[in-house]
């Protein structure tokens, strides 16, 4: 039979194996962010794609990474993700059906957004602190579906014509967020 002292014993037992585990598991995702144990440095990154069906897909780790995507034309994507301190990120896509994915989990980080054209959608999503993320939207049909969670973050959504939707789901501390949505001659 076991006694109380001895169930505490085992618990102290188990949980200095996983501050262990994780404590290595870290140890060993820092060592992998180091550029010349992972990928190749993408920190400064410029595309241009100008056409139909364009798919720009970008994994940015570390500090300091930018992202400068232009697109214009017809069904173009942009897929990217930022993961690490004062990274940013600004995507302008000029014509009908873009798509926009960009995900950022830090602090510092900043995403700028321009659409315009009819049918164009942004999926933005942020988790971190001092998160700044700015969308404008201008045309028909348009939509912004941002998720942001920390603290001391902002949103800006600028939307100009009309059909345009936005959906804003933000939790956190000190959190801003402002949407502005006009039509036509307003």
């Amino acid at each position: 039979m076991l006694r109380a002292g001895s169930m505490d014993l085992f618990k102290r037992e188990i949980l200095n194996r996983l501050k262990t585990i994780a404590g290595m598991l870290s140890v060993a995702v820092c060592l992998a962010s180091f550029p010349s144990f992972s990928q190749s440095d993408l920190s400064e990154y410029d595309e241009l794609a100008s056409g139909a069906n364009n798919i720009a897909r970008v994994n940015q780790d570390g500090s300091d990474n930018s992202l400068n995507l232009n697109q214009s034309g017809v069904d173009n994507q942009s897929r990217t993700f930022q993961n690490g301190f004062t990274n940013t990120i600004n995507i302008d896509q000029q014509g009908s059906q873009h798509y926009v994915l960009a995900s950022q989990f830090g602090a510092n980080v900043e995403a700028e957004i321009l659409q315009v054209g009819v049918g164009n959608v942004v999926l933005s999503a942020q988790q971190g602190e001092n998160l700044l993320l700015d969308v404008m939207q201008t045309g028909t049909g348009n939509v912004a579906l941002i998720q942001q969670s920390g603290y001391e973050n902002s949103i800006g959504i600028q939307q100009y014509g009309s059909g345009n939707a936005v959906g804003v789901l933000q939790w956190g501390n000190s959190q801003h967020v402002e949407i502005t949505q006009k039509c036509c001659s307003d």
